[in-house]
């Protein structure tokens, strides 16, 4: 026996649709929720873009998705200016994958980022969980970066967690009350090293 088709209204398709000119990047949508559009962007880049999440709750970078996913994974576009990029950081129970959309990008990783690469458009890395990583735009215009991130629930998306020297260098600059402010929304400011347990 053949297994049964759906059948899908226009109306409810378009609900499954994410328009790129539609989106709001996620630093002003946590900005309603006092954290400064300069903290979020220093810890995640410029502009992210979430165009699908398991839901708004799963971790830091899923508020108000436009399709909430039917499995665990989220769809992010890093928009980044000429030497742009986050904090160092490690994602301790998701996956995160970097596809290349334009530019160039310099892949960073390690505790320190000792260890680097290169992508070029339409190359893709998958980091392994609880390896510290960065990016960088290395080219001289925007450019786009999209980031695919997979876990086993909701709750694996709280997993993001920046190296003692970033956490640092942050709370330095924003203070720890902002720092509170972005822990409550799924980050974490590691005390110790990122190799080590938290």
């Amino acid at each position: 026996m053949s297994p049964k088709t759906l059948q899908v209204s226009p109306e409810e398709m378009e609900a499954r649709i994410a328009r790129f000119r539609n989106l709001t990047p996620q630093s002003h949508i946590y900005e309603r929720q006092g954290i400064p559009r300069a903290a979020y962007e220093m810890v995640a880049a410029k502009a992210l873009y979430t165009l699908m999440a398991p839901s708004n709750r799963a971790g830091p970078m899923s508020g108000r998705p436009p399709v909430i996913a039917d499995d665990n994974l989220s769809v992010v576009i890093a928009e980044c200016p000429p030497g742009n990029k986050p904090m160092l950081h490690a994602h301790f129970k998701t996956t995160e994958h970097f596809f290349c959309l334009s530019g160039r990008f310099l892949i960073r990783w390690g505790d320190e980022g000792e260890h680097e690469t290169i992508l070029e458009p339409f190359d893709m890395i998958a980091v392994p969980k609880a390896v510290c990583r960065d990016f960088t735009n290395i080219s001289d215009q925007t450019a786009h970066l999209l980031v695919l991130i997979t876990g086993n629930s909701n709750e694996s998306y709280n997993d993001v967690g920046f190296t003692a020297d970033e956490s640092r260098r942050f709370k330095d600059r924003f203070g720890d009350e902002v720092a509170g402010r972005l822990e409550s929304i799924g980050f974490s400011f590691l005390e110790k090293d990122a190799a080590e347990p938290v």
